[in-house]
């Protein structure tokens, strides 16, 4: 099977019984993304149509493949681990994420790989998907959902979804993802192909931290994406996929132990070298205590993401503080000032009406004016 992808830039067609008979089916309207600016359409084919094949240069490809290997020739005789810094991060469930992190050389031509995959040869995402895709983000994610006003969430997560990631994991999907698979078609071309993306593992697996990992791991799942999806529409249902963190919601109760049989047996379908976590998959409705978070924010009964009263009451505490400190001249650490700003940015992206109010009544209060306080520490005005 070959999955093709493009962006959506037409109306979304009336759906027809037909469509779902001969498994045509698109589902625009049941899970519309919030942007039809990001929003792709998948399309399953036993065989690459010519129309398709017109439009690309496989020759092209594979010619700019060789030259990419043979340029980083040395990158690939050094030593892997040598190539990389690492570190740890911590993350927001506890404990801490290790990061490996190319030096810039390596960073440097994976994201040049990474541009060549996207810009040169095309290849897109499945709409489903909405992790490490410019112009969309956690937000839009949850919109899909709240458009579609489900009431029942499940929240299942795939483990080491990274570093369980092999090569020969990557190849095998790209041989069913246009137009990589009419490289992977041609034995030289899969060979380079095969030898270019090797740049881009560690240890077994894709590391986190470099430019590339992401972007494989977008298109490497348009085949599972497409298959959950389509399962999950044609139940009424609502599928996305935030990297490790798959959702699926409803209107109506359903049957969790249903929906995460076919997200194993998808996974199991494809070979996949992952598996669910079960120890994090949720499931409750958004009237319940705590089994309506998802990604980090809330949706409430009301159908309205949040950030949730305790990030507001803490937010609203530390950016009290942060002004009283500062009028009193006990000046804050700027990785502190950094952090309560992100904080601001983010939270003030999802409820905006709610952070801008907080900040106006802050600056009346106390008769300063917080982003000009900010920019005073970031601009080395108050140390």
């Amino acid at each position: 099977m070959i999955y093709i992808t493009t962006l959506q830039n037409r109306k979304p067609k009336q759906i027809t019984w037909d469509d779902v008979i001969e498994d045509k089916i698109i589902f625009n309207e049941l899970a519309n993304d919030t942007s039809r600016k990001t929003a792709t359409i998948t399309r399953r084919f036993k065989e690459t149509p010519k129309e398709f094949l017109d439009k690309i240069s496989v020759p092209a490809m594979i010619d700019w493949l060789k030259k990419f290997n043979q340029d980083n020739k040395e990158l690939f005789e050094a030593n892997r681990n040598s190539l990389y810094y690492s570190f740890k991060i911590p993350k927001t469930t506890g404990g801490f994420r290790n990061i490996d992190a190319p030096y810039d050389p390596l960073q440097n031509q994976l994201r040049r790989l990474a541009d060549f995959m996207y810009d040169d040869c095309g290849v897109k995402y499945h709409t489903s998907c909405f992790s490490y895709v410019k112009g969309r983000s956690i937000m839009d994610c949850l919109k899909k959902h709240q458009k579609f006003e489900s009431k029942w969430y499940l929240k299942t997560d795939i483990s080491g979804f990274f570093p369980h990631t092999t090569l020969e994991f990557v190849m095998r999907m790209a041989a069913m993802v246009f137009p990589l698979s009419e490289i992977y078609k041609d034995p030289e071309g899969r060979k380079e192909l095969e030898k270019a993306l090797s740049l881009g593992f560690k240890d077994g697996g894709l590391p986190q931290g470099t430019c590339l990992s992401p972007a494989v791991t977008c298109w490497m799942y348009i085949p599972i994406d497409f298959e959950l999806f389509n399962f999950f529409a044609k139940r009424n249902m609502v599928y996305t996929r935030y990297a490790d963190d798959m959702i699926v919601s409803a209107k109506q109760n359903f049957p969790m132990n249903m929906a995460i049989g076919e997200i194993k047996h998808v996974l199991h379908e494809f070979n996949a070298p992952h598996y669910l976590n079960d120890e994090k998959t949720r499931y409750g409705s958004n009237h319940g205590s705590g089994d309506n978070w998802n990604l980090g924010l809330m949706m409430n009964k009301d159908n309205e993401i949040t950030v949730g009263w305790r990030k507001k009451q803490y937010f609203k505490a530390a950016l009290c503080s942060f002004i009283l400190d500062t009028k009193n001249k006990k000046y804050w650490e700027i990785d502190d000032v950094y952090h309560l700003r992100g904080l601001l940015s983010y939270y003030t992206m999802v409820e905006p009406e709610y952070f801008k109010d907080i900040i106006n009544r802050q600056n009346e209060k106390w008769q300063v004016d917080v982003k000009k306080m900010f920019k005073a520490y970031l601009n080395g005005e108050i140390a």
